[in-house]
């Protein structure tokens, strides 16, 4: 039964609403053919969509959960998260290509949230081996998947101190592409005289007051003669 239904959540979940939504993109298409009369924009104007990644990724990494924890206890579900990933591999490449607009450059961060779910599915599915092997009294295989998530662990630990820092700092490519750049724009000399005084606190601004003739007006300390 958990099998069938887990089968029957990667149908309809990936190939008929994920996949099939963002091939055809009706819901998009219906809001704009709402909107346009109300918007007040031209045909001409058009704002290029970019790709949804907080709903996206979780998705597709949640298949791959399923995919990695649960094929000891139905394999039947390999099939169907195997066509899932080519038909996905085909649509967004497409869609990301020829559709989407990437509004920020990410500069690589989702990839360190790929790796650590990818590693906590290992873990997992090897926690899950070792106790489906125990309940079936297998003590030899059990006692030889023991090893496999020292092993993952000791490789996510050698993948965050080599590749970690290249996902939280600026690789030298795009520094010296951004310098370039820079050196080549005609309005850079005008941005380097304003940036002295472009961030001052107002409040440390010096006051200048009025200098008025009133008697009235007096200072309180004047210096002497």
């Amino acid at each position: 039964m958990q099998a069938s239904f887990f089968i029957a959540y990667v149908v309809t979940s990936g190939w008929t609403s994920l996949l099939s939504s963002e091939l055809f993109r009706l819901h998009p298409l219906i809001s704009s053919i709402i909107k346009r009369p109300f918007s007040g924009k031209d045909d001409d104007e058009f704002e290029v969509p970019s790709i949804p990644y907080h709903s996206d990724i979780p998705k597709v990494l949640f298949f791959g959960l399923l995919g990695i924890t649960y094929f000891f206890l139905a394999p039947l579900i390999l099939p169907f998260l195997l066509v899932y990933c080519c038909l996905g591999y085909i649509i967004y490449r497409n869609q990301l290509l020829n559709v989407y607009a990437p509004k920020y450059e990410t500069g690589g961060r989702f990839w360190p949230t790929v790796h650590n779910s990818t590693i906590f599915s290992l873990v997992l599915m090897h926690v899950i081996a070792i106790g489906i092997f125990g309940l079936k009294k297998l003590s030899l295989a059990s006692s030889l998947t023991v090893p496999l998530p020292i092993l993952t662990l000791l490789f996510n630990e050698y993948c965050r101190k080599r590749f970690l820092p290249i996902f939280k700092d600026y690789p030298v490519e795009c520094l010296m592409k951004k310098d370039r750049e820079d050196q080549n724009d005609p309005t850079i000399a005008v941005f380097y005289d304003t940036l002295s005084t472009a961030y001052k606190d107002p409040a440390l601004m010096p006051i200048r007051h009025p200098r008025s003739t009133d008697d009235h007006n007096s200072p309180l300390l004047q210096a002497g003669v």
